[in-house]
């Protein structure tokens, strides 16, 4: 589909990197993956892709002003995995800009992915549990607390279930959909995966 069928005309020679995200975003993202990728993809751009190298032309990126995103996103105290998923916005944005022909390779190619940190969990012991427990006796979501503590279903999916996914009878649950947040409000979807699919 040529620049004219979806509405737009490129100026390569001033295209800048945050004008080109803008046009990536709602030209070739929205509509194409889940309402809750899609605003996490845009508020990355927007929150640390944009202001960093967003007034650089497009046809002058470079790997050198990627790895120092990168460098600049880790030292002011964000998390590998965070800048991890920066990068791969920017690939997928760069890739589509090698596709609709305005850049003749992808940047992003050229560096490695951020290392994804990975945070330790700490689950509750058995006696913080009950503690836990305890406390929300009586709360008006105490129901809630105790499916959490005795499934670790995430909170997506405890926000998401319905009378229709519980069978009280066979003291079962099923996670059929999730409660996820976009730029609107929050809406019920389907789990991301199959595997998310469970009793």
């Amino acid at each position: 589909m040529g620049d004219a069928a979806k509405g737009f005309v490129f100026d390569d020679e001033n295209l800048t990197v945050g004008e080109y995200l803008d046009r990536w975003l709602s030209d070739a993202v929205r509509g194409t993956v889940r309402e809750s990728t899609f605003s996490r993809d845009k508020g990355l751009a927007f929150n640390h892709i944009k202001p960093s190298i967003g007034r650089i032309k497009l046809k002058n990126l470079s790997a050198h002003h990627l790895q120092s995103l990168y460098r600049d996103r880790l030292d002011s105290g964000l998390s590998g995995s965070t800048v991890q998923k920066i990068h791969h916005v920017v690939h997928k944005a760069l890739s589509q800009a090698v596709r609709w022909n305005r850049m003749p390779r992808n940047t992003a190619d050229k560096l490695k992915a951020p290392t994804a940190s990975t945070k330790e969990m700490n689950p509750l012991s058995a006696h913080e549990a009950q503690t836990l427990l305890d406390t929300a006796s009586g709360d008006r979501l105490e129901a809630l607390y105790v499916l959490a503590v005795h499934t670790g279903m995430r909170r997506g999916e405890l926000l998401g279930l319905k009378w229709a996914d519980v069978d009280l009878d066979n003291s079962m649950a099923r996670v059929r959909s999730t409660l996820t947040r976009k730029s609107t409000g929050y809406v019920l979807g389907e789990p991301k995966t199959k595997k998310s699919r469970r009793l």
